[in-house]
């Protein structure tokens, strides 16, 4: 198991997990943005970044306001 904080939080989560995977498991917004260790991951490569123990994942939604 690796030890990773999402948004804040400690979470374990599988050995080889990637970032894919991981947000399989969220319910998440229509869009939203990952950043990994203060990088910002685009969609295309969820798949390459396996997590590692100590990652930072903030996962973040897009609003819109008037």
């Amino acid at each position: 198991m690796v030890q990773i904080i999402l948004n804040g939080e400690k979470k374990e989560v599988a050995d080889n997990t990637t970032i894919d995977k991981l947000l399989e498991t969220m319910e998440l917004p229509k869009f939203f943005v990952v950043e990994k260790n203060l990088k910002i991951i685009y969609k295309e490569d969820y798949k390459n970044h396996v997590l590692c123990d100590g990652d930072s994942l903030e996962v973040a939604s897009f609003c819109g306001g008037g």
